[in-house]
């Protein structure tokens, strides 16, 4: 590798990631012995030597030339080119058929240097500027055919021919591949932008338009269909609550004939249980003493003493009234003799029945006046036996009426202070005669 004693009379102090425009990145001149062999350039760039009749010579990486044969061809000049791959962006206008309007070329390059010696023999500085200048000329002429608004007609053109052509740059040692993109100018682009906003707004407008009906015409049917489904709703809610109405009613009628059944049927029972009482009640003696008895069966011991009392306190009264009467001698012998015979007829009763509770040799006392009479529905009658004397008839066998009849002396121990009246004793056979006043009547 040559060593430099010299500084370089160009040097683009360019590293590997500079953005170049000019591959020629060192020029230096050559005396003598002003080469060295020390290694002092990139391995990646090749060295263009010039010699004394104007010709060149290139060294490519890694090829380097010795000492020996510098001095031997005698080179004046060295050139240190870059062989890497370039990118370059750019955009370029072209005219359209009318001169007031023009294309926009916008081309893509990417560029090395593969003939060095070749690039440094044709003087350019400028690779991006000579490539792009090579595209517009060849452009140029096909861009004139074109309206400003025909671009993508133009751009197909324009691609098929260059593409037929010698690629830019190949006679000066450049390897070049390329792209490009044809456009309208800035102010036509915005009149197009502005015309298709213009459109896109009778569009949306027209659409909205269109839709609006669409929408119109839907809503219309939904609230239609809400209404016809709201009138159904609404009949039939009416038809169910007439029928809950009617059922109400039924139900109602139903309650009130149940009620009023039964009100009946309570008014039927309270006559029919009225009645029951009454009959009973009116009754009186054993019958109430029985009813009594069918509610409380327990009761039966003071039911028959009750009974007994209530027949005992009867037959006292009625013998003490009779006694009163025989004895008596406030009224005349005629106005006593009718009640008399009958207070007879009641001893004559008295003496053929058996009273229950007095025995035929014991006397029996009257009852204590603290003993509280029991009240008149719950007397016996003459006519009605105790409950102990059908017990004793049914055990015995016996009529109380056909025992012997009592005596006087009986009866006076008794009922103390009754004294037999006269013919007592005897079988009555005939009345006794009536008085002469007695057939007269009263005297007034």
């Amino acid at each position: 590798m040559p060593d430099f004693r010299r500084p370089p009379d160009w040097d683009q102090s360019a590293d590997r990631h500079t953005s170049l425009v000019d591959p020629v990145i060192t020029v230096r001149q050559l005396s003598r012995f002003g080469f060295a062999r020390k290694a002092l350039t990139r391995i990646d760039h090749a060295l263009v030597f010039s010699t004394p009749g104007g010709g060149y010579e290139a060294y490519l990486p890694p090829r380097r030339p010795s000492r020996g044969e510098v001095a031997a061809k005698r080179y004046t000049s060295v050139y240190e080119v870059d062989m890497g791959v370039h990118p370059h962006q750019a955009e370029i206008p072209l005219p359209s058929d009318n001169d007031a309007f023009e294309f926009i070329a916008a081309v893509d390059l990417s560029w090395q240097v593969t003939a060095p010696a070749d690039f440094v023999m044709s003087g350019h500085r400028d690779v991006p500027a000579l490539l792009l200048g090579e595209l517009q000329q060849a452009a140029r002429s096909l861009t004139r055919r074109f309206a400003i608004h025909d671009s993508a007609r133009a751009e197909r053109q324009l691609m098929h021919a260059l593409s037929g052509q010698e690629a830019p740059g190949a006679d000066v040692g450049l390897r070049v591949l390329w792209s490009l993109r044809l456009r309208r100018d800035q102010q036509n682009i915005d009149h197009q932008r502005r015309l298709q906003a213009i459109d896109h707004n009778a569009a949306e407008q027209i659409r909205t338009e269109q839709q609006g009906v669409a929408y119109d015409i839907e809503l219309d049917r939904r609230t239609r269909l809400q209404d016809a489904l709201q009138v159904g709703r609404a009949t039939e809610y009416g038809r169910l609550d007439h029928e809950l109405t009617l059922q109400r009613q039924t139900w109602q009628q139903e309650q009130d004939q149940l009620r009023a059944g039964h009100e009946a049927e309570l008014r039927q029972f309270e006559a029919e249980k009225i009645a029951f009482y009454q009959a009973y009640l009116e009754q009186g003696g054993v019958v109430a003493w029985a009813m009594h008895l069918a509610k409380n069966p327990h009761d039966s011991r003071l039911v028959v003493d009750s009974m007994r009392e209530d027949q005992l306190r009867l037959i006292l009264a009625e013998v003490e009234l009779a006694r009163e009467l025989l004895s008596g001698d406030s009224a005349e012998d005629y106005e006593l003799e009718g009640p008399k015979r009958r207070a007879l007829d009641f001893m004559y009763e008295i003496f053929s029945q058996h009273i229950p509770g007095i025995s035929r040799d014991k006397s029996t006392s009257r009852p204590s006046p603290s003993t509280t009479p029991a009240p008149p529905e719950t007397r016996l009658t003459k006519a009605e036996p105790s409950p102990d004397s059908a017990h004793t008839e049914e055990s015995t066998g016996t009529d109380p009426a056909a025992d012997q009849e009592p005596t006087p002396t009986e009866l006076t121990g008794a009922f103390p202070g009754w004294q037999p009246p006269p013919g007592y004793g005897s079988s009555p056979t005939a009345p006794p005669p009536q008085r002469d006043d007695e057939q007269e009547g009263p005297t007034p």
